[in-house]
């Protein structure tokens, strides 16, 4: 990891995960922070194809939403 492009933090894990990592991040050879990135970080591009997904939908069903809105409003003038 590069130190430019990283942010330090603190995350509380439960002692049986975290000795779990730990023996992941010895097999790999990894430190425990790099490997919870590696575990972490495939989450994020399924999660924000998901996240994608979920406002397309919430942005169509809007919509269709203010159409009938509209076609409500409209016969209510009349």
């Amino acid at each position: 990891m590069d130190a430019a492009t990283t942010i330090d933090t603190q995350v509380t894990l439960p002692l049986e995960l975290y000795q779990v990592i730990v023996q992941q991040a010895q097999a790999h050879g990894h430190s425990v922070s790099h490997e919870i990135v590696v575990l972490l970080a495939p989450m994020l591009g399924h999660n924000s194809t998901e996240l994608a997904q979920e406002f397309a939908a919430w942005e169509a069903a809007s919509d269709e939403d203010w159409l009938n809105m509209e076609v409500t409003l409209g016969s209510m003038e009349n």
